[in-house]
């Protein structure tokens, strides 16, 4: 894995992420039309995939033959081309390969928001701060990570139950919630 820090190579990226996601918005539907198949992870471990998620799609993405893919932390405006990408505190951007092992990928300083997606544009996921991520990409992409990772329905029902249960308690603002649901 390689963090990429000039300008160019963040220009790249941006036009990368642009062909996947229309926003960086995890909360709602973030993604390219032409990606229309979703799945929804949770919990995740913090900014990260947990190991068993990671490997599968780690797995989907081989079989796909699509060793390389970028990472970047996506909350805000990360894509900034004024900004010193060299600072400490500048944005994280990387390029990453499939056999990339769970610890190297933990290793990565996400602090935010973050997405790995296709170079081609032909799938990505977000993960976001309140433990759940959702990866989108085709049909066979997607059907290829459900086999890789059983527990995707599971994960749905208990990302909607916490919710349900945030929302009888009043905890939080839950007006993004039925649209959310829609995609998946």
């Amino acid at each position: 894995m390689k963090r990429l820090q000039n300008a160019e190579d963040i220009s790249r990226l941006k036009d990368a992420f642009h062909k996947v996601f229309i926003n960086s918005d995890p909360f709602g539907n973030p993604f390219q039309e032409t990606l229309s198949k979703k799945v929804l992870i949770f919990p995740t471990d913090g900014y990260y995939l947990a190991k068993n998620q990671f490997a599968a799609l780690m797995k989907t993405i081989e079989h796909f033959e699509q060793g390389t893919f970028f990472g970047s932390e996506s909350e805000g405006d990360r894509f900034d081309l004024s900004q010193d990408f060299n600072s400490e505190l500048a944005p994280q951007h990387w390029v990453i390969e499939s056999h990339i092992d769970y610890e190297d990928y933990q290793s990565i300083p996400f602090v935010v928001e973050n997405s790995l997606y296709s170079i081609h544009g032909e799938w990505g996921l977000q993960v976001s701060h309140e433990d759940h991520a959702i990866l989108a990409g085709n049909s066979e992409f997607i059907a290829r990570f459900k086999e890789a990772y059983s527990e995707w329905e599971e994960d749905k029902e208990k990302f909607f139950q916490h919710w349900a249960e945030v929302n009888k308690n009043g905890c939080a603002d839950m007006k993004w919630i039925d649209d959310f649901k829609k995609q998946f």
